[in-house]
This record gives structure tokens, C-alpha cells and sequence, in this order.
């Protein structure tokens, strides 16, 4: 039987309950690592959820005891069948991403369709997030040309896959986001109806932009550093986008955790400036004219995310902030 250290918490949701059942879970985990890695004597196995998006996914670190050694692995369960990134994730493998690659990805080990579970390696690493919060300056500049240079390989070498973020898609993102911050007190609503119709002007300029492979959500949570190797985790929304894109949400979730951690939106400028300088130098200039958009795109969407994420303490000044930022990026 699989013991869950920490428990799912998210009872009231039922997709998310019938896949964490322990009994099957256990079960299908345990013919993974016997028929995977030929384990003879499988004594114990320990699960603890690591993050539960409610209504979407849960993800969980997967401990198994095999004799005196400890073997770890990240399981993911969904609500809808995402078999699509377990394939994925080993398209980037075959295309270069792999384990003994200076830029890579986890492995992905299986799907279980029966639990929507995608079995994945655990990467053991330092977060560039924990890095950029540390005070060694020298490993702070490198965390950002590791996080920068990875991102110039994937625009360069990754299959494109997924859904092609046009303008079109980009138009109804910002709707809905500024349609949730609207709701709020009127200083916040007035702020965001102003970004949202700066960055609506700004759409029709878009339609020549080729789309590259897209993570979506890079940010230096994403980005882990084990040794010489650098990895990015968390393939749940891969597309096809402006690479201008991924380089502002790197950007503005530093400036979010600068915000978040060191009472300042400023406070960690000069390693965004790091990582957009190793870029260009690494793949040109071309996305730059472009990058204020995004910038100001994924501040609107943090802005929101700030102030209606369950996951988030709600703070005016925060989302404010955010929004006086994308404003900002939008006029400079």
C-alpha cells in the first residue's frame, strides 16, 4: 500500500480523487519500477504532493524503497488525458534534451492512462528561483545565463508542437484576464482596463511573427541546475508562440519574485538584464522590439493571478504593482 506523507487535500474534487487512489496507485507504481528497472524486493512506497492545481493537475514526488536505496520519481496526475506530454517530453529527448545534454529536460518514463499519470525522472537540482534568492553573485550571474542560454537552444533546436498562440488567441487571454481584474476595488479595475487596451492596441502588430517552440511558463521556478547540466521542468502548457514571450515571463516573474521576497520589483533588474543579454548575444536581437508586449502581457496575467489564486496571498499593493509595471514596460 502507497502512504501519502502529506494528504492530497482536495477532497471535494472528484476527478482528482478517483486518480489518487492509493490502492491502484500503488499498484501501477510498483509494476513501473519492477518491469522499468527490475527491482526484485519493493518494500515501501511513500508519495507527497508537492502542488494541487484544483481542476487541472496534482503533482506528487513518488519515493520507493528498494533494499537500502531510495528511488525517486515525479508523478503527475490530470483531470483530462495528457498522454500528449509524455511524448512530448521524449520528442525533446530524441531532438537532444536528454540527460547527458548541457540544456534537457526530464525523462519521461510512462503514461498511465488508467489514472492520467505521467511518471517523469526526478531532476535533483537548485531552482534558479532559490539561487536568484541567495546572495553568491557569481552563482546568481550564472544562474541566469544557464537560464538564458537554455532557452536560446530550445528556440533554436525544439519541435514545435501544440496549440500556435496567434493574436487571435493572445485577444481572448487578455479579455478574460482583464475581465477578471475589472471586479476589483476601482483604482485596480481602472489600472488594468488601461494595460488591457495599451496591449490591444498593440495585437495587430503581432500577425508576421513566426512561432517557435514555447514552454509557456518559464520562469526561474522552472529552471533547475544540477551541476553542469541545466533542466527545465513543468511541461503542462507547451505551445507554439513569439519566443519574445517565454523571454518576457522569465523576466516578469523574476521582477514577480523580487516583489514577492525582497520588497522590491526592481530589486533583481540586473540579473534579468543578465539573462536578456546572454540571449540576444547568443540568437540576435530579432524578438526585441516585441518584448515589451509580452512584458506587459504577463503582467496583466500575474496581476490576476495575484489577486485570485488560491495559492497566492492577496495583496492589493502587489497587484498594483504589477499592473504599474506593465504600464510602465508598455511606454518606455
Amino acid at each position: 500500500m502507497l502512504e501519502f506523507v502529506t494528504a492530497p487535500g482536495d477532497c471535494k474534487d472528484p476527478a482528482l480523487a478517483a486518480l489518487l487512489d492509493q490502492e491502484e496507485l500503488a499498484g501501477q507504481v510498483e509494476l513501473f519500477f519492477r518491469s522499468h528497472w527490475n527491482l526484485a524486493s519493493v518494500q515501501a512506497f511513500q508519495a507527497r504532493v508537492l502542488r494541487l492545481h484544483s481542476g487541472k493537475r496534482c503533482t506528487l514526488e513518488i519515493t520507493v524503497k528498494d533494499g537500502n536505496t531510495l528511488h525517486h520519481l515525479i508523478g503527475k496526475t490530470y483531470t483530462k488525458p495528457r498522454h500528449d506530454i509524455c511524448e512530448y517530453l521524449r520528442e525533446l529527448w530524441r531532438a537532444g534534451f536528454d540527460r547527458n545534454s548541457k540544456f534537457s529536460t526530464p525523462q519521461a518514463f510512462a503514461y498511465v492512462p488508467s489514472l492520467r499519470l505521467l511518471l517523469q525522472e526526478k531532476i535533483h537540482g537548485l531552482s534558479v528561483r532559490e539561487v536568484f534568492l541567495g546572495t553568491d553573485w557569481d552563482k546568481q550571474i550564472e544562474a541566469a545565463q544557464r537560464s538564458a542560454l537554455w532557452l536560446a537552444y530550445f528556440h533554436d533546436l525544439a519541435p514545435r508542437r501544440g496549440q500556435v498562440v496567434t493574436p487571435d488567441v493572445l485577444s481572448v487571454l487578455l479579455e478574460k484576464w482583464a475581465g477578471r481584474l475589472a471586479t476589483l476595488d476601482r483604482p485596480l479595475a481602472l489600472k488594468s482596463t488601461k494595460l488591457f487596451r495599451r496591449l490591444a492596441a498593440e495585437l495587430p502588430k503581432l500577425d508576421t511573427t513566426e512561432h517557435l517552440a514555447g514552454h509557456s511558463s518559464y520562469s526561474p521556478d522552472h529552471v533547475l541546475l544540477a551541476d553542469d547540466r541545466t533542466a527545465v521542468i513543468d511541461w503542462d502548457t507547451y505551445d507554439q508562440a513569439d519566443p519574445a514571450r517565454d523571454l518576457g515571463r522569465f523576466i516578469v516573474t523574476t521582477e514577480r519574485l523580487a516583489l514577492g521576497h525582497l520588497r522590491s520589483i526592481r530589486a533583481l533588474d540586473p540579473l534579468a538584464e543578465v539573462f536578456l543579454e546572454t540571449y540576444v548575444a547568443k540568437r540576435g536581437a530579432e524578438a526585441l522590439p516585441r518584448l515589451p508586449f509580452y512584458r506587459a502581457t504577463m503582467c496583466l496575467k500575474l496581476a490576476k493571478h495575484c489577486a485570485f489564486s488560491p495559492r497566492v496571498r492577496r495583496s492589493a499593493k502587489k497587484v498594483a504593482a504589477m499592473l504599474d509595471e506593465g504600464i510602465r514596460v508598455l511606454g518606455s
